[in-house]
C-alpha cells in the first residue's frame, strides 16, 4: 500500500511507489511519469508568512507530535547534521526517544577506510562512523540511558541478498536507490532485535531526516524545492510494507512539518539578502548538484541547526548517483565477485530499458549514472537586495 506523504509516481492512471517501476510502464504505454509529493497540502500552504517561533522552537514542536502520535519512536541515526539536529531535540525537551539505529558497512569498507580526520573526501565517507557517529553515541548515551542504541552492520545482508537474487531483477524492488549501499541501507528487519519491534502491536515510527532545504533564486524570486531523488534515498518503507502498524516519518519534509519548513525557507531567504555575495550560487542556472553538495550543504549545517559543531568530522557529500563516491569500496576491492556482476547487471537492465530517463554523470559528463529527477518548487516571495557597502 502506497504511503503516500512519502511521494508517489503517476502514469496514465496508474500509481507506484516504485520510479523505476513508473518509468518502465511509462516506456510501455509511451505516456508521461508525474510525481506527486504532498501536492495538495504543499500548494494550499502559504509559504509567503514566516512562522513567528525559532526554528529549535518548531523541531520541538515537531519532535512533541511524533511523540504524541507514537508507541516507540525509532530514529535513524548518521551522526550528521540532520539526524543529529532531531536526536538534540529529543534530548533539549526531556522526551524519549526509544531507540537509536545506526547502520554500517564496517566489515567491508574498514580496509579502505582512512581515520585521517583531515581527510574528509567522499570516498572515504566510511570514517563518519568512527570519528563522529561513535563519538556523538558515546555523549548522548550518558544523557539518555534509557534510549536503546542499535548499530548493524550491513554487509553480510548485502552480500547474501545480491548473491541470492542472482541476477539484475534485484532493482525491480526498489524505488530507485540503486547504488550499492543504498540498495539494501534501510532493511533493519532483517536483524532479530529490531524487527521484535515491528512485531509487536504498538504504533511505531522510524523516523528519518533525508534532507537540509533545497531552495534557488529564479527571476528575482526564492523557492523551495523538493526533489524526487532524496525523498528516495531513504528506502525503509521498502522493508516494512507488511507491517502496517509501522510507519516512515520524514522528519523536515513532512506536511506535518509545513511551518518548520516554511520557517527553514525565511532564515535562508533572509541571510541571502543580508549576504548578496552568496546568492550567485543559489541562482537556478548555476545550481549544479556538486554546488548543492560543497556549497549550500556546508552553509546551511550551522545556519538552520543551533546544534552543529562544525569541528565535527564530516566527508564531502557525494555527488553521483549509481556510481556514488561513497561506494568506491566496493569498486575497488569487490568487482571481480559475483554480487558485483549482479549489481551491474542491474545497473546495465535499468540503463538499456529506460534510456529516455537516464541522466549522464554531472562529472565525467558521458556515463550514465541515474535517473531523470522530478521536483516541485515553492515561492517564498522576492529576494531583497541589500546594497553593498
Amino acid at each position: 500500500m502506497l504511503d503516500r506523504k512519502l511521494g508517489y509516481y503517476i502514469c496514465n492512471g496508474q500509481e507506484f511507489d516504485s520510479k523505476i517501476k513508473a518509468c518502465l510502464y511509462s516506456v510501455h504505454v509511451r505516456k508521461p511519469v508525474e510525481w506527486s509529493f504532498n501536492n495538495n497540502e504543499f500548494n494550499k500552504h502559504n509559504w509567503l508568512i514566516e512562522p513567528t517561533e525559532t526554528l529549535d522552537e518548531l523541531y520541538d514542536q515537531r519532535v512533541r507530535d511524533l511523540r504524541n502520535r507514537y508507541d516507540y519512536i525509532m530514529l535513524s541515526y548518521s551522526g550528521g547534521s540532520d539526524s543529529h539536529n532531531i536526536l538534540m531535540s529529543f534530548i533539549r525537551q526531556g522526551i524519549h526517544l526509544d531507540e537509536i539505529v545506526v547502520n554500517t558497512m564496517t566489515k567491508a569498507t574498514a580496509q579502505f577506510t582512512d581515520l585521517d580526520p583531515n581527510n574528509k573526501k567522499n570516498t572515504n565517507a566510511a570514517a563518519e562512523y568512527e570519528l563522529q557517529t561513535f563519538p556523538r553515541l558515546k555523549e548522548v548515551s550518558k544523557l539518555i540511558p534509557k534510549t536503546k542504541i542499535t548499530v548493524v552492520d550491513m554487509t553480510d545482508h548485502l552480500f547474501d541478498f545480491l548473491n541470492g537474487v542472482g541476477d539484475g531483477s534485484w532493482v525491480l524492488d526498489k524505488r530507485e536507490q540503486v547504488n550499492i549501499a543504498g540498495a539494501t541501507r534501510f532493511n533493519y528487519i532483517r536483524f532479530d532485535e529490531i524487527r521484535k519491534q515491528f512485531d509487536k502491536s504498538k504504533r511505531i515510527a522510524l523516523v528519518v531526516g533525508i534532507e537540509k532545504p533545497r531552495s534557488f533564486i529564479k527571476d528575482g524570486m526564492f523557492y523551495i524545492a523538493f526533489q524526487d531523488r532524496p525523498a528516495n534515498i531513504i528506502t525503509v518503507a521498502e522493508h516494512i510494507r507488511d507491517y502496517t502498524n509501522s510507519s516512515v516519518e520524514f522528519f523536515y519534509w513532512s506536511p506535518d512539518a509545513l511551518s518548520l519548513l516554511t520557517k527553514q525557507g525565511h532564515v535562508i531567504k533572509r541571510w541571502l539578502e543580508a549576504f548578496p555575495e552568496n546568492q550567485q550560487t543559489w541562482k537556478l542556472e548555476n545550481l549544479t548538484p556538486a554546488i548543492y553538495r560543497s556549497v549550500h550543504e556546508r552553509l546551511l549545517r550551522t545556519l538552520i541547526y543551533s546544534t552543529w559543531d562544525n569541528s565535527w568530522y564530516q566527508a564531502d557529500k557525494a555527488v553521483k548517483d549509481w556510481y556514488s563516491e561513497f561506494d568506491q569500496w566496493f569498486e575497488d576491492g569487490y568487482s571481480d565477485t559475483k554480487a558485483f556482476g549482479v549489481w551491474r547487471e542491474g545497473i546495465d537492465f535499468i540503463e538499456d530499458k529506460l534510456k529516455y530517463y537516464v541522466k549522464k554523470d554531472d562529472i565525467e559528463g558521458s556515463r550514465a549514472d541515474g535517473l531523470q529527477s522530478f521536483f516541485h518548487s515553492y515561492s517564498l516571495g522576492p529576494m531583497k537586495h541589500r546594497p553593498m557597502l
